[in-house]
């Protein structure tokens, strides 16, 4: 991916376009998402990670993610829980990111019905 400012990356990244972003390959990412290091989504078997999160790893905040504890309420509508030793991370559809995703599809949907001319 060749962006020469932050501003230049759609709002939601897939994890190609994040591991393209922050030079690591994609199963890296995925690792890091998995850990929580990198704050993300997954849709379906794929995550999504906002521009904002990226640009808060690289750039950094001066903070680290804390340790899981359970149970906790994350942000972005995540409650993490100790189960028999397992972490399971309980989670709501984000409003905000749902949005994005539906208006990409429709914005899609409209291109493929004007290129077929119906």
């Amino acid at each position: 991916m060749n962006v020469s400012q932050w501003s230049d990356l759609p709002l939601v990244l897939t994890s190609d376009q994040a591991a393209a972003v922050l030079q690591i390959n994609r199963r890296t990412l995925t690792n890091m998402l998995d850990r929580g290091i990198l704050r993300g989504v997954k849709i379906g078997k794929e995550w999504r990670v906002s521009r904002a999160e990226a640009m808060r790893f690289v750039e950094g905040d001066g903070t680290k993610t804390p340790p899981v504890t359970a149970p906790v309420r994350s942000e972005v509508g995540a409650t993490l829980v100790h189960k028999g030793g397992l972490l399971v991370v309980r989670t709501e559809p984000l409003a905000d990111l749902t949005d994005i995703v539906e208006q990409e599809r429709e914005q899609r949907v409209a291109e493929l019905i004007q290129q077929a001319g119906l």
